[in-house]
């Protein structure tokens, strides 16, 4: 069951990712679609079943890797956050073009970040903890620098 929730969730992680580029194109082009209802509700609906899935696989993780005990998922955690602020920015909040763009590149950032940071996690897993403690307490203190 953790092996199928574990490729739903990043299933889901693509989808919002693929939801975003498309609305990021529509908005940019000034296309009447974007105002399409599956554009519209689409990813709220990916976001909610992506902190279900979340919130699921951190509940039977044997490392017990919880935000605020664990300062990977906090990371994890924080990545998100932004991430999803940074789509509201690009889509929503700016108003030039210019804008629109700092917003996009400030998601794929963020959306890297995580990835990268989920990739850590793996190594550290495996036994390489030196290197990847460095790396995580480095994502730590970029994002306390930003917030």
């Amino acid at each position: 069951m953790y092996m199928i929730i574990k490729h739903t969730h990043l299933t889901l992680i693509a989808l919002t990712l693929v939801f975003f580029l498309i609305n990021f194109a529509l908005t940019i082009k000034g296309s009447d679609k974007v105002n399409n209802k599956l554009l519209k509700i689409g990813p709220h609906i990916l976001y909610t079943l992506f902190i279900a899935t979340a919130i699921y696989l951190i509940s039977i993780n044997p490392l017990q890797l919880y935000p605020f005990y664990n300062g990977w998922a906090s990371s994890k955690l924080a990545g998100f956050v932004l991430y999803v602020l940074s789509i509201t920015f690009a889509l929503k909040w700016a108003k030039s073009t210019l804008w629109r763009i700092v917003g996009f590149v400030s998601a794929l950032f963020w959306f890297v970040m995580s990835a990268r940071l989920a990739y850590a996690h793996r190594l550290k897993v495996k036994g390489s903890n030196d290197d990847v403690n460095a790396y995580i307490d480095a994502a730590q203190s970029m994002l306390l620098a930003v917030s």
